[in-house]
């Protein structure tokens, strides 16, 4: 037995429940789960002082399909919620069944049910802070502003993906700075072995990301316009509640003819649209890491990106950097398609920056602090 009570493994190793009960969703901290959980399968072993139960339902273990990890299917509620408030409900009451010694959450959760288990929990941005930006449901609200603070307060551990998401949880929430760890995430998507796609067999900039105002969509449209350039723009992601919106100002865009929607991608043809683009156009007002930069850079799409802080750490001198301005991002486009030597540079600076982050890196930084925050109290 240790001091909290729970045994560790039989075999006396440290003993982790992986809450994962969101691992086959398509959203950013979903995907994250999932991505990250196969890292942790690839290299637990490296750890033998290690057992990492995956606590899933059975979509989120054939979203993970691990070979080494130990799989814990739980259905508190009786069916299994993969999405909005019921999922939220389901981790909570699926924390006090697990037997573990330490418990660890992907995003900003605590287990509320049972208080005194010790926890690590994974902080990505503080967007539940910014409501300009950020919006979420009546009861998922709710319940983020209750829990951050909760969460942040009583972790053991607390894993930052970024230097930036580190300030914002010591700045927007008062964390204790020493224990927050910097576990930067990896790259993204996963590399397929798929081709460049040029749909409709014409040149195509590209947007990535979920279709929603809050994302500058329509900004992006607006800077489109004002080219002159020989090139659609895909836009490519997932409808969220104010799509209407933004389809609506592509039909009342005098360049729609050229604006190509394509809703709800799965990964392959995400990795097909970036290979085959001319660039992508990423211009977020907020990130708290930001995946979709890495991903272009890694299959050698040249990057225009916004200008803010985390963005500016994890894409570097990768990606061309501007600040959220209709006429620089036009000339920008424009620049992009005419100049063939303007764009292997990016593409090799990207690839150079890409090169840097590792799933598997991010995993055992992960497993490294489990063992320390483990052997304390």
């Amino acid at each position: 037995m240790h001091g909290n009570g729970r045994p560790a493994a039989a075999d006396g190793r440290l003993r982790v429940a992986l809450m994962a009960l969101n691992a086959a969703g398509v959203s950013g901290v979903p995907r994250y789960t999932a991505v990250l959980a196969r890292a942790l399968d690839d290299v637990v072993q490296e750890f033998p002082s290690l057992e990492l139960v995956l606590v899933t339902t059975r979509a989120g273990a054939r979203a993970v399909e691990p070979r080494r990890l130990r799989v814990r299917v739980v259905r508190p509620l009786g069916f299994e919620p993969d999405r909005g408030a019921l999922r939220l409900l389901a981790e909570q009451l699926a924390v006090p069944i697990v037997d573990a010694r330490l418990v660890h959450f992907f995003d900003v959760y605590g287990p509320v049910f049972a208080p005194r288990r010790p926890f690590v929990a994974t902080f990505h941005d503080a967007s539940i802070s910014y409501p300009e930006l950020a919006r979420f449901g009546l009861a998922q609200g709710a319940y983020k502003r209750r829990l951050y603070p909760w969460a942040l307060a009583r972790a053991r551990a607390i894993v930052a993906v970024s230097n930036f998401a580190k300030e914002e949880a010591v700045g927007r929430f008062r964390v204790d700075p020493a224990k927050v760890v910097v576990v930067r995430s990896g790259p993204g998507l996963a590399a397929s072995s798929a081709g460049g796609e040029q749909t409709n067999g014409r040149r195509y900039f590209l947007f990535v990301g979920n279709l929603s105002a809050r994302k500058n969509v329509p900004f992006l449209i607006r800077a489109y316009e004002r080219t002159d350039v020989d090139a659609d723009l895909v836009l490519a992601g997932q409808p969220l509640d104010d799509a209407g919106a933004i389809l609506a100002a592509v039909e009342r865009s005098p360049k729609r003819d050229r604006i190509r929607v394509v809703a709800g991608p799965d990964d392959d043809a995400v990795d097909r649209l970036y290979r085959g683009a001319v660039g992508l156009l990423h211009p977020a007002r907020y990130e708290g890491f930001g995946f979709t930069p890495l991903e272009a850079m890694s299959r050698g799409c040249p990057v225009i990106a916004s200008d803010i802080p985390a963005v500016r750490e994890i894409a570097g001198s990768g990606a061309m950097l501007l600040p959220l301005e209709e006429g620089a991002w036009s000339q920008a486009i424009g620049r992009l398609e005419r100049e063939q030597a303007l764009r292997e540079d990016l593409r090799s600076r990207g690839r150079a920056t890409a090169a840097a982050y590792s799933w598997a890196e991010t995993a055992r930084q992960l497993c490294t602090l489990f063992l320390r925050t483990g052997s304390t109290g």
